[in-house]
């Protein structure tokens, strides 16, 4: 007999093996789960009211997502026993497999520098906690970078990638409950965290250029106490400053001196737009992150932050003990990656395939009439009339794509890809899919 699964026993929701806001993220875990093995055939899956109030997420949600495994094969109810994982050959005919995930949004691993030949060439005593914090090499070496992009020198100092940074600068410097402009479409993982520190996040509408200046004047104006802006490559629309937009951006913010302006410039390495900045000595509340996970690997948990001299006591006092400390191993095999003989020519020819594989796939997009956007970075967004309707037809085609309700606050609906593995025939084969999703409607299968 197979046994019962409880979402309080292995494996659970909270375990992350099964994530998602929405219908189809749910689904999707649920089936990528499913096909690793991690739900067996006949095994039971959480009940539908057990995993809502796990994910914290309306149970018709999980309902829909169950209805649509059910319908692809991958599990069959039984009535009050709940559902289980269908076994081979039950149900409606199975779905190909997965070929491509374009909503990752990952780098690819193959233009990535040697992390590990960095890692065995380090020598490094082990630190004690009276230390200093910081690598001083790094410390050298990102002083120098963010000088020779013409960006003011604050406190420069070393954090756990990009969003402890902005959590422990917000948390120092700005009351809990205020509201905090962002993008819209924004990068999920920041709305995310402000919704958890309990702030409350006020759109500021984007394009091609980034951050529209009109819509950050009215932001502004309705009182919001910081101002979370990305220069290059914004995620997930892909939008970067031109020179006049930056200026006509600097117009606006130059009215509201006492705004935080935090800056998060994580495709900095790899972006072919000249480096752009708002802030400037004489604006008392900045900062500028920027994190190495774009181009080193996601898993060196490492930003370079360069703060305002104001705000440096603040952050220091509150993260002294938490935030501060960045593990020494990984500082120092950033230190040997970015110090090695050919760090620069990987990232170079990274930075040119990228931006060769988005521009490739946003103009075949364009041949079969689709509107995209990606002017820079490795993500691209797709307005859709229905998102969940057009995600849930591509994977059955077997393409997984972000839905971008989870970007979005104000901002019309629109779906999320990454660009950053994609080939010229794929590229070719989605814009055919889609154009035939949005003219028909009707369920399409993956070319062999």
């Amino acid at each position: 007999m197979a046994k019962a699964l409880s979402v309080q026993t292995k494996p659970t929701a909270s375990d992350g093996v099964v994530t998602g806001r929405t219908a189809i993220q749910i689904m999707s875990s649920l089936e990528a789960a499913i096909r690793r093995g991690t739900f067996a055939a006949g095994e039971a899956l959480p009940p539908i009211r057990a995993l809502a109030d796990k994910l914290g997420v309306n149970r018709n949600t999980v309902a829909s997502a169950y209805r649509q495994l059910s319908d692809a094969g991958l599990i069959e109810g039984r009535g009050r026993q709940g559902s289980r994982v269908a076994a081979p050959g039950m149900g409606a005919t199975k779905p190909p497999p997965f070929i491509y995930d374009m909503g990752a949004g990952n780098p690819d691993p193959q233009l990535l520098p040697d992390v590990f030949g960095a890692l065995q060439r380090c020598q490094w005593r082990h630190r004690d906690y009276d230390d200093a914090p910081d690598e001083p090499a790094l410390l050298e070496y990102a002083t120098q970078q963010f000088r020779q992009d013409s960006i003011p020198i604050g406190d420069i100092w070393i954090s756990n990638g990009t969003f402890d940074a902005i959590a422990v600068v917000l948390r120092a410097t700005v009351p809990k409950g205020s509201p905090i402009a962002v993008e819209d479409p924004c990068f999920m993982t920041t709305l995310g965290l402000l919704r958890e520190l309990g702030y409350q996040p006020v759109p500021i509408a984007v394009d091609d250029e980034g951050a529209i200046p009109q819509s950050l004047d009215q932001a502004l104006k309705s009182g919001v106490k910081a101002a979370i802006l990305t220069p290059r490559a914004q995620n997930p629309y892909g939008g970067s400053w031109s020179t006049a937009r930056q200026k006509e951006l600097a117009a606006v913010i130059a009215r509201y001196k006492d705004v935080l302006i935090i800056e998060d410039d994580h495709f900095s390495a790899l972006s072919q737009f000249k480096p752009a900045t708002l802030v400037s000595d004489d604006r008392p509340n900045w900062v500028v992150i920027r994190s190495v996970s774009k181009y080193v690997g996601a898993d060196m948990r490492l930003a370079f932050v360069n703060s305002s001299k104001e705000l440096g006591p603040k952050v220091i006092g509150l993260s002294a003990f938490t935030y501060r400390w960045v593990s020494s191993i990984l500082q120092k095999t950033l230190h040997a990656t970015i110090s090695a003989a050919d760090y620069e020519a990987t990232i170079r020819k990274a930075s040119e395939l990228y931006k060769k594989r988005r521009e490739t796939f946003v103009q075949t997009l364009a041949k079969f009439g689709i509107e995209s956007h990606g002017a820079d970075g490795i993500n691209v967004w797709i307005p859709v009339e229905h998102e969940q309707f057009t995600a849930q037809r591509l994977m059955e085609a077997g393409w997984i794509v972000r839905t971008g309700s989870i970007f979005r606050l104000n901002s019309p609906p629109g779906i999320r890809l990454t660009t950053s593995t994609i080939t010229k025939s794929q590229s070719v084969e989605f814009a055919k899919l889609l154009s035939s999703i949005q003219q028909h409607g009707a369920r399409v299968q993956r070319s062999a």
